[in-house]
């Protein structure tokens, strides 16, 4: 099994498309990287060089995920295995 994953990595980072298969998997785990009381009032949006937008419903959940910043990318970062997020901008 383990040798399935690494060869499925090296065609994606072969055909150049890891970086996006990796950008799309944390847009669709976020619910589950930030659990469902987040996830009820957040959308993970796009990655663009790094950073990961965030629409926010409300203005208290934007105020309180920026104090959690640090630990989301952590989380994120660590789920993917590499450094695919630097930062998260909510809005």
């Amino acid at each position: 099994m383990k040798k399935l994953e690494t060869s499925i990595k090296k065609l994606l980072r072969d055909l150049g498309i890891e970086k996006q298969v990796l950008q799309y998997q944390v847009i669709a785990d976020w619910p589950s990287i930030v659990g469902q009381r987040i996830a009820e009032v957040t959308k993970a949006e796009k990655i663009e060089n790094q950073v990961l937008f965030i629409k926010v419903n409300h203005s208290t959940w934007r105020n309180e995920l920026h104090y959690q910043k640090a630990d989301i990318i952590e989380k994120i970062n660590k789920r993917i295995g590499q450094k695919i997020v630097i930062d998260i901008k909510f809005y």
